[in-house]
Order: C-alpha cells, then sequence, then structure tokens
C-alpha cells in the first residue's frame, strides 16, 4: 500500500490500476486467511471457531473477538434456557443468582444515557457532522446490548465439574482448571479480602463464600495472557456453597475410588 501511495503520488500509476491493485492483493490475502482458518477449523478437536479465529489473528485480538462472539452465542443460549457444558455428563456450579440487579441497575443508566445522547444535545449545531448523533446512538445501543450479553453469559456458563477437573468460569471466560486429584478440601466460608497464593473470584460486592484448598499450586493466567501464578487457594462466590461443597466432595471421592482413566457416568450423580 504505501509503494502504491508513493507511485501515485509521483504520477506513474492512475488511481484506478492502484485501486485494482489494491483490490486483487486485498483479495488474495483473504483467500489465503479464509483458507488458514478452514484447515485450522477442520483439524481442531475442540471449538472450531476458536480454532480458525486464534490461526488468523494475534492472541489479544482474537481473545477479544472470541469474548464477544461468545457473548452473542449466550444471549441466544439465554434466550433458548440452555446452559453452556463441555460434556453431557458435566456438573454445574451456579453464580450469577445475586448479580441480576446490579446490571439492571447499570442498564437503566445505559438506557437513560441512549435517550439523553440521542435526544437532549443539540446535534445540529454540527452541520455535517451531525452524522457523529448515529455515531453515538449505535455505540450507546451496542454498550446495553453488550451489557445484556454479559449478564446472560454469567447466567449461562457455570462453573463445571468434569469427570476429571473442575473449571472456574466467569461467564465465557475460563480462570482456572484445578484437577480434582489436587483439590485438598472444600468449605464454604465467608471472605471479604484475598491473602497470598489465594485467588479470588468474587461476585460484584467483592465477596466470597466458598473455599478450595489444593494439595498442589495450578497454574493461573489472566484473561489477557500477560499475568501468570501458581494459585494453592482458590475463594469464589457461588449460588448455595453448602450444595457446591457437597458435589466437590462427592466428585473428589468419586474419582479417588474410581480412577483417573476412569470416566464419571452422567448416571453416577
Amino acid at each position: 500500500m504505501a509503494a502504491e501511495v508513493v507511485l501515485l503520488f509521483v504520477g506513474r500509476v492512475s488511481l484506478g490500476a492502484a485501486v485494482g491493485v489494491f483490490l486483487a492483493v486485498e483479495a488474495a490475502l483473504a483467500a489465503v486467511i479464509l483458507t488458514v482458518a478452514w484447515r485450522a477449523a477442520r483439524t481442531s478437536r475442540g471449538d472450531r471457531v476458536t480454532a480458525a479465529v486464534r490461526a488468523i489473528l494475534p492472541g489479544p485480538i482474537a481473545t477479544l473477538v472470541l469474548l464477544e462472539l461468545g457473548q452473542l452465542r449466550a444471549l441466544c443460549l439465554l434466550v433458548r434456557s440452555r446452559t453452556a457444558t463441555e460434556n453431557p455428563e458435566d456438573v454445574t456450579i451456579s453464580y450469577a443468582a445475586g448479580r441480576g440487579g446490579v446490571y439492571l441497575m447499570i442498564g437503566v443508566v445505559c438506557v437513560i444515557e441512549l435517550l439523553a445522547v440521542h435526544l437532549i444535545l443539540p446535534w445540529h449545531r454540527l452541520g455535517a457532522g451531525s452524522w457523529l448523533q448515529w455515531v453515538a446512538f449505535a455505540l450507546s445501543a451496542y454498550g446495553a446490548v453488550w451489557l445484556l450479553a454479559w449478564w446472560a453469559a454469567q447466567r449461562t456458563h457455570p462453573h463445571l465439574i468434569t469427570g476429571d477437573e473442575l473449571v472456574l468460569r466467569n461467564a465465557t471466560v475460563v480462570t482456572l482448571r484445578v484437577p480434582l486429584d489436587r483439590i485438598g478440601h472444600v468449605s464454604p466460608r465467608r471472605r471479604g479480602l484475598g491473602s497470598e497464593g489465594r485467588l479470588m473470584l468474587g461476585g460484584s460486592g467483592g465477596g466470597t463464600n466458598l473455599d478450595i484448598d489444593l494439595v498442589e499450586p495450578a497454574p493461573w493466567r489472566s484473561f489477557t495472557g500477560r499475568r501468570s501464578r501458581e494459585v494453592t487457594a482458590v475463594s469464589l462466590e457461588v449460588d448455595d456453597p453448602r450444595l457446591a461443597a457437597q458435589l466437590l466432595t462427592r466428585a473428589m471421592r468419586r474419582r479417588t475410588q474410581l480412577g483417573p482413566a476412569t470416566d464419571l457416568g452422567g448416571s453416577d450423580w
């Protein structure tokens, strides 16, 4: 593109030729990108969309794109009254029951802001720039939809107890995966502050009501992947801490009795 701009500036190529070459190169690059994405999706054993996006985009950008796609999917799951699990046999631990009021308050503020920005501000004084009114309206509307999608993602993506892991999630983001054989003790307990080595996964108020102590450290990485550390204990907020402790204790015992190579079937629960 830089070379074309220089050639166009010195008069060596016409505008039509420069545009034609640019479109031809972009079409070739698009074909290459689509081929790479298709091959990554075809060979993936997991989510094909995730594999395709990560194959063609840099890590941080791919993470943001997958977050947006996951939240839109969460809205569809909420409408269909379904829950996102990794396997049909997974046991779910919900954590979003007490957060609806907070999101409702923020949603009302978003709607008020949308109406104020769109109707109250004197956009006509901008003259030719009055089109910015619709840009601001679209951004405000998308912000309200994004907030609803984030709440839907928390409702439809609970924590999971799989055959061999405890999967802790925050909406569509997997925060931590802990093998069941690394969990030493689970107990309902309220906390307001964190401690060294303890990962805090609190709710809207920041507090937690369930402690999970590990016999071996588990690796944790931040959402962007730039920070990582070894976690020796986890505190999280769930809807029913006593039930969550019972489910985890039962899964740990069953895992110990059956061994690491045996799958926990849905009928065992």
